[in-house]
Parts: C-alpha cells; sequence; structure tokens
C-alpha cells in the first residue's frame, strides 16, 4: 500500500475562525507536504482509526458554524446581540433584551450612523457569499420575522431612527440620524430615554404582552417634537403582533392587533384649555380604570388584553404637556373654561378609546354562539361662543359594552363544551351596556346661565339555560336610569363670594361643594339603580 506523502491544507486568518469572514471572501488553499497521513491503516486488522481534520469551512465536521457578522463585533451593541444569540431561546424576549437600549445609547455617545447583523448559519446547508448579502438584507429589511422601529423628530428638524429585527438565523439593528449632527442636549435628551425604550420592547415581547408606553410619551419637549413607535413580533407561523404608537404636542394615539384582539387609543391634546390640575387628572384616570375593570367583570373579558388596554389607557392620559391655561386664570382663548369652569369638567384632554376580543366559537354544538367582548369609551368638548361673556361648553362622555359568553350551571363547576349532549349544560350570556354623561355650562352678557349635568345609563341581560343541549330557560333584562343635576347655585356663590357666608365655616363649606363637583361629572357606567 503506498502512503501518502502530501494533503491540501486551509490556511485560515484568525477572523475567518470565529466567524468574522467578510461576505464574498475564500480561504486561501495551499499544498504543504506532511509526514503523518490522512489515515492509519494496520495489516491484518479490520479497523480504521480516523483522525480529525478540519473540513474545506475551517470546521470540524460536526462543529456548529460561527456565527457571520456584517462588521467588526467590537462595541457595545454587538457585544449584546452575540449574547443574546448564544442563549439557547430564540424568543423576541431572549433576543431583544437590553438591545434597544445599548443602540440608543451608543447612537447617543456620538455614532451617528450604525449597522450590524449577525447570521447564524447551519453546518448541514452554509450560505455562500450571496446567501450571507440576502439573509442580512433581509435582517435590515421589513420582511424579517420580527421588526421594531422608533423615529424621533427632533425641534431643530433632524429625524432620528433606530431599528431592531429578529429571526431564527439571525438578529440586525440599524440607527441613524439625518438632518445634521446631534447637539449635545439632543444627545443627552436620547441618553434618558434608552431605559424607557428598553422598557416598551421588554414590555411588548412578555408573556403576556404589556404596554409600557410612559417613558414614550414623556418625551423632552423641548428637544423632540414627535415619537413614533412600530412593532411586528411574530407570535406563531400564522399571526404576527402589531403596535403603532405616535405621541407630539398635539396628539397620542396608539393601536395594537393581534390574534387576541385590537385595541386603539387617541388624545387630542390641542385644546388643552380644558385641563384640569394633576389632581383631578389623577381622580378622573381612577374613576376610568375602575370602569374599565367593572365592564371587564360584567363582560367575562380577557384578563390579558384588558390588561394592555388599562396600561395604555393610563400611559396616554397620564403626564400631559405643561400648559399655563392649567395653572393660571388668563388664557389666550377667550372661550377657554375658567379655573371655576373646569370643576364641572373630567380633566382629562378628549380621548377615544376602544377594545375588541377575537371572537370564538367555543361550543362545537351551536357554533353561532361565539364567546365576544367588545368596549369603548369616549370624550369630546366643545367651545362655542362669541367673546368670554358670551359662551358656552359642552362635554360628553360615553363608554359602550357589548359581550357574549358561556358559563357553568352552577359556581365551581368546570364548563367542558364538547359534541356530546351529556356537556350541553350551561348558561349563555348576552350583554348589551350604555352609558353617557353631558356637562353644560353657558354664559350670556357675562352671566351664568347654565350649570348642569345629564347622565344615563341602560343595561340589557339575556341569559339562555340549556340542560342536556336543550333551551329549558330564556330570561331578558333591561335596566335604565337617569337623571339631571344643576349646579348653578353652587357656581353663583363661587362667583359672587360677597353675597354669601364669609365666615370660616361657609368659605369651608363652599370648598368642600366645589371640590366634591367632579364626583358628579365622571361618568358612572354602572350605577348603583342598576346594580340594585
Amino acid at each position: 500500500m503506498t502512503g501518502i506523502s502530501s494533503i491540501n491544507v486551509l490556511t485560515l486568518n484568525p477572523s475567518q475562525l470565529v466567524g468574522n469572514t467578510p461576505a464574498g471572501a475564500q480561504p486561501v488553499e495551499t499544498t504543504a507536504a506532511v509526514s503523518a497521513p490522512a489515515s492509519t491503516v494496520l495489516l491484518g486488522q479490520n479497523n480504521v482509526v480516523e483522525i480529525n481534520t478540519y473540513n474545506a469551512r475551517g470546521t470540524l465536521p460536526n462543529a456548529a458554524q460561527a456565527p457571520t457578522w456584517e462588521s467588526s463585533p467590537l462595541d457595545k451593541v454587538s457585544f449584546t446581540m452575540g449574547g443574546n444569540l448564544s442563549n439557547s431561546s430564540n424568543s423576541n424576549a431572549a433576543r431583544f433584551a437590553g438591545l434597544g437600549a445599548a443602540l440608543m445609547s451608543q447612537l447617543a455617545d456620538g455614532k451617528k450612523n450604525i449597522s450590524q447583523s449577525v447570521v447564524q448559519q447551519s453546518d448541514i446547508r452554509p450560505l455562500n457569499a450571496a446567501g450571507i448579502a440576502a439573509a442580512q438584507s433581509k435582517l435590515h429589511s421589513s420582511n424579517a420575522d420580527s421588526t421594531i422601529s422608533l423615529t424621533l423628530k427632533t425641534a431643530s428638524g433632524k429625524t432620528v431612527t433606530l431599528s431592531l429585527a429578529n429571526q431564527n438565523d439571525g438578529m440586525a439593528v440599524q440607527a441613524q440620524v439625518e438632518g445634521g449632527d446631534l447637539t449635545a442636549e439632543e444627545s443627552a435628551a436620547l441618553a434618558k430615554m434608552a431605559k424607557g425604550f428598553q422598557a416598551a420592547i421588554d414590555g411588548l415581547t412578555a408573556e403576556p404582552p404589556q404596554l409600557k408606553l410612559d417613558a414614550l410619551t414623556q418625551f423632552d419637549s423641548k428637544v423632540f417634537s414627535s415619537v413614533d413607535l412600530s412593532t411586528k413580533l411574530k407570535i406563531d407561523d400564522k399571526n404576527n403582533q402589531t403596535l403603532e404608537f405616535h405621541a407630539d404636542s398635539q396628539k397620542r394615539s396608539v393601536s395594537m392587533s393581534g390574534p387576541s384582539g385590537d385595541l386603539q387609543l387617541s388624545v387630542d391634546l390641542k385644546s388643552q384649555a380644558i385641563l384640569g390640575n394633576p389632581i383631578q387628572q389623577a381622580k378622573a384616570l381612577q374613576s376610568y380604570l375602575k370602569q374599565i375593570d367593572a365592564a371587564a367583570a360584567r363582560g367575562h373579558a380577557d384578563r390579558d388584553m384588558m390588561s394592555m388596554f388599562k396600561d395604555a389607557f393610563s400611559s396616554l392620559n397620564s403626564n400631559y404637556p405643561v400648559n399655563s391655561a392649567t395653572s393660571t386664570p388668563a388664557t389666550v382663548d377667550p372661550l377657554a373654561p375658567t379655573n371655576l369652569d373646569r370643576k364641572l369638567l373630567t380633566g382629562l384632554a378628549d380621548f377615544s378609546a376602544s377594545m375588541t376580543q377575537a371572537s370564538q366559537a367555543s361550543n362545537p354544538m351551536r357554533p353561532s354562539e361565539r364567546d365576544t367582548f367588545a368596549y369603548n369609551l369616549s370624550q369630546t368638548t366643545q367651545l362655542k361662543g362669541n367673546d368670554s361673556q358670551n359662551r358656552s361648553i359642552e362635554q360628553n362622555q360615553q363608554s359602550n359594552l357589548t359581550a357574549s359568553y358561556h358559563q357553568a350551571l352552577s359556581t365551581g363547576q368546570k364548563l367542558k363544551l364538547s359534541s356530546n349532549a351529556d356537556s350541553q349544560n350551561y348558561l349563555f350570556y348576552q350583554i348589551s351596556d350604555n352609558a353617557s354623561s353631558q356637562t353644560n355650562i353657558a354664559y350670556k352678557d357675562g352671566k351664568l346661565t347654565n350649570a348642569a349635568v345629564t347622565q344615563s345609563a341602560s343595561q340589557s341581560t339575556n341569559i339562555f339555560k340549556y340542560v342536556m343541549g336543550h333551551l329549558v330557560d330564556h330570561t331578558s333584562t333591561p335596566v335604565n336610569t337617569s337623571k339631571t343635576q344643576s349646579f348653578m347655585a353652587v357656581l353663583e356663590r363661587a362667583l359672587h363670594p360677597d353675597k354669601t357666608d364669609k365666615t370660616p365655616e361657609g368659605a369651608a363649606r363652599l370648598k368642600e361643594l366645589l371640590d366634591g363637583l367632579q364626583d358628579k361629572v365622571l361618568l358612572d357606567s354602572y350605577p348603583k339603580k342598576l346594580n340594585s
């Protein structure tokens, strides 16, 4: 048997061994004589002892391919990406952990343009140079499985864009500033947003997802004029969760859609003259959150969807931009409410909010009986008139709930509906609720002519009772209530304190009455008369 005197040896530089080979680079092949054979054969024996050698790609035959980087991975963002890529999970939560904050911080540190991607190749079907370039291009596009994009516009006219992407075989980030270099003040403001940006990412990628948007609504309005967040997160092979968020000095909005349902919220900040003081705003917000909880309980809403709805409602209706109209009696708009008028307003900006769960056919025997939940809230305010002496204020609040769900016949009993008649023992509920509150304030020739609040609420409950698949009972319960209250006497006393009780006790009583007006105004979807 003739021995092997020479073999082909691949000469690789260190960067090629760790996966940093630039796209298109090829290893240099040379021929060198070696004294050791590629295999050793012992005469008279049937066993062959193989010596481990590197294959044509410079790795052991059974070794995993080293990741391929777009550029040198020697910065904080790349270190974060590398650590996240080595995680056993390729979930969005694992891949995006700390990455948004790292990218924003690095951009704030003076990097005007950042672009990095890392592709994890398979040893079974490794990519060539063209394949690597295609993978990098996809990661930097909207076609990646999961994408996050944040855009900030500065007051000076610059545009800051950050994007992150993830899919099974890789990750990518980009960040750039258009319109000039960031000033020291702009860089500092950007750095302060890093943790808030990461909090929003962590919330969206959590299980279940959460809406942590507070930091994005509390941006420094002296530095930034607007903030936009857009996300597409892959849930499974068929479903994505998407979100669009916007905030500027005039408006805030969020729209989210996913397999569990949809939610939309919008807050109008143009008429800041109607805003109350922080205490009044906080009180109104808590009142609305209690109403949302009550609606969720009555309509058997999905807990996770309702939690996100409440988070979004709180974020968009908190920390309004500072406006002089809420702190001083004088306002530029002659039709703007006075501090006294605001006692009869909610204190919140006008808004619209809605949430719709994905309907489900949970009863195989009656697929037309679907489990549903749809809820919406809104507030609109109109200021009319010619001047401060002749004007009117009308504020409307409305809420609506429609829901349907299945429930076991008795508390504690588990409901397992199937095509078997033995499982068809249940109650099917259909809910329809409406509530409204309207405040009217009017002045003529400087005199108060109207100060009233009209509230109404209605509930409709239909219950279908089934036993062994047969309808045995149906009840329908409509309930309605309505009331109108006038508050002219209280406001007149405040407008003409010289004509009222001037004693300390009288002043304290008037203050108590004025402070209690907001309770009379806030929308109550489920007043006591309806619940009794």
